[in-house]
Formats: C-alpha cells, structure tokens, sequence
C-alpha cells in the first residue's frame, strides 16, 4: 500500500535568492534516497508537492512504501574441497548448517554459497537516516553554526516535521553538543498573527491551514497575489506595472502574506533620470516601478509588506518608506548636480590614481589602450566611425569616479553617458559609453551601435589579453575576473552583429600596448573553446563542431561560425548525409589499403599527409566513373566563400560529388591487381577526402 510521506524544515528567513535551488535540491535528493532504499514504488511516477518561503521548506512525495522489500543475499563460502573446520567455521557465521550450503561453479572452481534471507527494514528506520544525510551534506552557498550546533545551516534550524500518513513518524535529528530536534508534526502560520501551532496531516490540508493562518506557502500563490494587486493599483492610478521578473521572484521570498502598497515620489526628484529613479527603488529597497504609457517612470512606487492589510498600520508603512526612499533620492539628487560641475575629461584625469589590477597599471593606462584598440577594431565593424569609438573609449570609465557611480555602481556606463549629454558630447560618443560593459551575461542585450560595439569589444580584449599575459586564468569553477563571460561577450557580438575580425592581429596589438613581448598563446585556445560550448549550446552536436572548429584558429571567428551552421544545416539533409556516407567510404578504402602499402605509409606520417600529397595520372583513368569524378572534383572550389551566403553556396556545390562517387564505386575495383591503377585509384579517392575536407574535419564527424 502506498503512503505520502510529507518532510518540512522550519528555520529563520532564508535568503529569497537561495529558495529556489534549496527546495529543488531537497526534492531530488529525497526522490534519489528513497529509490535506492527501496521506499519509493516508479520513482519516475512519483508525485512530488512542494512549498518554499522565507521560514518553510516542506516536500510531499506519493507512491512511498512503508516497507523494503525481503530479499536474499549471497555469500561465497570456501571451496568445495576446502577442510572441513573451514566449511564449519563459515557456517557458524552465517548462523546456517551445511545443509543450507548452496554449491556453485565460478571461473575459479567449485564453491559453498550461502543464501541468506534478509527482512526488508521499515521505512521508520531508514527515514532518520536519510534526513540526517540530507541536512548535514546540503549544498547551501553559505550557511552557519549557532549554539553547541555541529551541523551547518543556512539559519538556524528550529523544526522538522516528518509525517507518514498523517502520523508522526518518530525520530530525531542530532546537531551536535547537547542539540537534538525530535521529529514533530507542528505547522505554523504568520509569526505576527498566530503564535500556536497546528498538527500537520498531509501536505494539501497543509497547504489549506497555513492560507488561513495567513501564509502563502505556495510561491506561484504568493507571486499571482503580489501581480494581481500591484496591476488593480496601476490601473487605477491610469499607470502600469514595470515588468521585473528578478524583482518579482527575490519579493515572492521576503514575504509569507503579501500586500501591496503605494507610496509617492515628491515631485523635486523626477527630474533625475529614470535609471536612478529605478535603481534606488528596486535595488535598494526592492520598491516596484510604475511608468507612464511612454515608458517615463511616473511619481510613486509600490512597496510589499508582509502583513494583513490594515488602515492605520499601511499609512505608518507607507509613510516610513517614503521617507526612506526620499532621504536616498536626495543623496541621488546631490550627486547628480555635483558631479556636473566638472567635465568628463576632468574626471578622466582622477583615473591615474586608481588602480585597475596591480600587475597591469592604472585605469588611466586602460583607457590609453581602449582608444587605440577600438579605433583598430572600428575598422573592422561596418559604418563605424573610428574617431567616435576612440573617443568614447577615452571617456567610457570617467564615471567611476564620480559620486552618483560610487554611490550606486550599478549605474556606470549609464551616468556616464548621460553628462557626456549634458557636455554635447556626440550621441554616437555617448550610446558608446552607456553600452560598453554589455553584454553582462548570455542573455544580456549587445551595445546598440557599431560603435558602442567596438568600446565594448576593445574593453574585453584588454582585459582578457592582460590578464593571459600575467598568467592569471579561469581554474576550473573559479574565473574570478570574469573572463569567460568576457570572452562569451565577445563571441556574442561577433555572431550576432556579422563581424569578421582578425583577433590574433587585435591580441597582438592589445599585448604590444602593454608592452607584453607577444600574446599569450593559451589565449586564443582559450577563445576557441569558449566558442565550441557556445555552438553546443545552441543545439549543434559536438562532432559538427569540433570538425568545423579549428583550435587556435581566431583569424576569422564569424567565418567559421558560419561554415558550421552551413555544415549544420547540410547534414541535415539527404544530399549532406550521402556526401559524409562517401567521404568515408573513401577514406575507409584509402587508410585499409595504405596500410598494405608500407613503402607509402612510412613516407605519408598521417593519413592527411597522404591526402595533401595525392597525385592523381589522368592517363591512368581509364574507366568512364573515374574520369567522371575526376571531372566534378576539378570542378570544385579550393577553397570555401567568405560570407554566409557564399559559404552555403559552396558547401551545396560539393554535393554533386554524391553520383560520380556512387557511380565509381559501384562499377572501379579500386584494389586492381596493377600496382600503377591501384595506386592512382586511391590517390583519386585520396583527392576526395581532400577536396571534401576543405569544408570541414569530417573524420570527426560521428555518423
């Protein structure tokens, strides 16, 4: 008979930021244990129910079984022919007499097994188990000790329910020194409300109980609440809710029983720009916006309580945030109107006396090399004025020394653009600034102009080259200085933005700049590589990729993106799977028959040599087939085309090679008894695999 088996920690507030991976973690990890302790029937099958807030983490799982299943467990005793106070003596052990022996032959001779009956434990034995594993290894980013407690967690820990049937199933949890929390089936709801407890008999009555106690224990109840609200108050007001996922998912784990307030702006602050505006209310203080029908951020906010509403205690709260939020407009305010008052070429010059790493000089120096590389890179990038990118590179940090970006770092880039505004800076010099630390993170937007693009680029390439130089790179999980997603950054805006560029010449350039002899090799391995799991990422198998993407090779990164979607795309087909099917047949029969031939195999050091050094006699063909595929492959490109449409063109052409191979195939006997015809034969189809792996490294491709 199956049982539902409910689990729940009841602790101080856990971090909304560490929610969702807890509670995904402690579902899996009971799925995982109880299926191999044999308590859970089609594991696969099992419904799973589960709540996560600021105090509760709580797991239901169906289909659980009470009871392991009996089994037989086999031991190998002595052989069969060992003495008799050995045989004895393993019997006496097994508390079994000799005529329970089972005899069996194993590769090693005849022995005694014995075949013992085992009782399936029940579940109350192994469920304490279990929980002391999954509380003491639980992966949180960081957590603590309190009291005499042994056993971290992320707060400390006050109870743990574990209720089988609805019944108490008995046991306890030892934290270390003299703490120990017994197994209980107490729920508790609001902590200002209601300070009794309920009993707990499964997880939907839970559920129910813990609503009328005034707690959402449902995260996706509690998120509905917050949107519903918040959307009634911005209709009403004739405005609309800014949508903020991140801000939305980090409130739905501050609070238990959600209300919506909203509180006014006082009107001497809108004129600061809207991204202030919307950093000290949602970063800070975690208000939500309201905007006008334009996208301007209107004069109020809405602020989440966690309580009740109520008249008198909402107008309290609501005054207390507005005054919170105001004292922190008004810093904002003094900022903005100080930091003014000096230009950006002022501010530029404060850089000298900050440092940007310590082996690699200050932020003024940086700033040096951005404007020569983003005049280089601007070369490369279609309508980007060369003079612009140098010049907003030249101011793109002067903002980090400004007070407005000392008080709200989120902000650099931003305010930057916004006084080379106010100082007529050209907009294309000023969207350059804005932009030039995007993309932040795989799904991040790109700079919106060329040259913004290439500030943006020569930002990365400065770093990643300088930090290569010193020897300081990303160690398997730890990238400290966020090269990889540098590196991603770069590739994003060359995929995305078309951009065919040198970057072995721009890596040079950027190390020369730092007077660095060369760049670091690794470098460009570094770049490759980053670009391999990229293009897995966005679905393309493995082998396509590590047969298009030459390690190392940087010369023209879009030119080989390109050549492996086209490569992708090909082997899609009927025309792209048959040219693959004759490439290696071809290469099959080459390397078997060389192989025979030593004289060639020890001239030809790998089978690419070989290929590259195949001499094909046109007098030798004497067959209709072997002109005919000498024909199409003279007719063939040597090399691949430039831009996506070229290449794809020319991958396309290289499919007419599928009938001139099946035909020679079908009527050219390749290993002829002549040594001059076999010789050239193979050579042809050595000329095959040739031409074919112009597009590719088609060895590497698993099909």
């Amino acid at each position: 008979m199956m049982s539902e088996l409910f689990i729940e920690f009841i602790c101080e507030e856990i971090p909304a930021r560490m929610q969702k991976g807890a509670i995904a973690h402690m579902k899996q990890f009971l799925l995982n244990s109880l299926a191999e302790h044999g308590l859970l029937e089609k594991s696969s099958m099992c419904e799973t129910k589960f709540a996560i807030g600021p105090r509760h983490m709580a797991v239901s799982l169906s289909s659980v079984i009470k009871q392991q299943q009996d089994k037989v467990i086999e031991k190998r005793g002595p052989k069969v022919d060992a003495p008799k106070q050995t045989i004895d003596g393993f019997c006496k052990s097994n508390d079994i007499s000799f005529e329970q022996l089972v005899q069996k032959p194993t590769d090693k001779g005849e022995f005694y097994f014995a075949e013992i009956e085992e009782k399936g434990k029940r579940i109350e034995t192994v469920i304490p188990g279990i929980i002391h594993e999954l509380v003491s290894e639980f992966p949180w980013p960081k957590s603590q000790r309190w009291g005499t407690s042994k056993v971290n967690w992320v707060r400390p820990l006050h109870y743990i329910n574990v209720v089988l049937d609805g019944k108490i199933l008995q046991g306890s949890m030892d934290l270390g020194g003299d703490m120990i929390i017994d197994f209980t089936n107490m729920g508790f709801g609001h902590s200002f409300y209601h300070k009794d407890s309920f009993e707990i008999s499964g997880f939907d009555a839970y559920v129910s109980r813990m609503r009328e106690l005034d707690v959402l224990v449902d995260v996706e109840e509690r998120r509905s609440v917050i949107l519903n609200k918040a959307n009634k108050i911005a209709e009403h007001k004739g405005l609309r809710l800014r949508s903020d996922e991140i801000l939305l998912e980090e409130v739905c784990g501050l609070v238990e029983c959600p209300n919506v307030l909203c509180g006014e702006i006082d009107p001497k602050f809108m004129s600061l720009p809207d991204e202030v505006l919307a950093t000290s209310m949602r970063v800070h203080q975690k208000y939500f916006v309201l905007e006008e029908t334009s996208g301007k951020i209107a004069p109020f906010f809405l602020m989440i309580t966690n309580r009740k509403p109520n008249k008198q205690t909402d107008a309290l709260i609501k005054k207390g945030n507005e005054r919170v939020l105001g004292a922190r407009l008004s810093d904002a305010l003094f900022f903005w109107e100080v930091d003014q008052t000096q230009t950006l070429k002022a501010y530029r010059e404060k850089l000298s006396s900050v440092t940007f790493h310590k082996g690699l000089g200050q932020l003024s120096q940086k700033v040096e090399r951005m404007e020569a590389l983003a005049a280089l890179i601007a070369t490369y990038i279609p309508e980007c004025s060369s003079f612009d990118a140098s010049q907003a590179a030249s101011f793109s940090k002067s903002d980090l020394v400004t007070g407005m970006v000392s008080e709200f770092p989120e902000l650099q880039g931003i305010m930057g653009s916004y006084y080379a505004i106010t100082q007529s800076i050209p907009p294309s010099q000023a969207l350059a600034i804005r932009d030039h630390y995007l993309p932040k993170g795989i799904e991040d937007k790109l700079p919106e102009t060329a040259e913004g693009i290439a500030v943006s680029m020569a930002d990365k390439i400065d770093t990643l080259v300088g930090f290569f130089c010193l020897d300081i790179k990303p160690n398997g999980s730890k990238d400290p200085f966020a090269l990889r997603r540098a590196a991603l950054a770069i590739l994003r805006m060359i995929d995305e933005r078309s951009i065919s560029i040198p970057l072995d010449k721009i890596f040079e350039k950027a190390a020369n700049l730092y007077s660095f002899k060369k760049c670091d090799d690794e470098l460009a391995l570094f770049i490759t590589e980053r670009l391999k799991v990229k293009l897995r990422d966005k679905g393309i198998s493995h082998d396509i990729v590590s047969a298009a993407i030459i390690d190392g090779e940087i010369e023209n990164l879009h030119r080989q993106i390109e050549k492996v979607k086209a490569i992708d795309k090909m082997l899609n087909t009927p025309l792209g799977i048959k040219l693959l099917e004759g490439y290696k047949r071809a290469a099959n029969l080459v390397l078997a028959e060389t192989k025979q031939e030593k004289v060639k195999v020890q001239q030809a050091k790998s089978f690419l040599e070989l290929v590259q050094d195949a001499r094909v006699d046109k007098n030798l063909l004497k067959l209709p087939a072997e002109r005919e595929l000498f024909q199409a492959l003279a007719a063939l490109p040597d090399e691949i085309g430039e831009t996506q449409n070229l290449i794809s063109q020319t991958i396309e052409r290289f499919s007419f090679l599928n009938e001139p191979i099946t035909a020679f195939f079908e009527t050219v006997k390749v290993n002829d008894e002549d040594s001059e015809m076999r010789g050239n034969r193979l050579n042809l189809l050595s000329l095959v695999c040739k031409k074919i792996e112009l597009i590719a490294d088609f060895k590497k491709i698993e099909r």
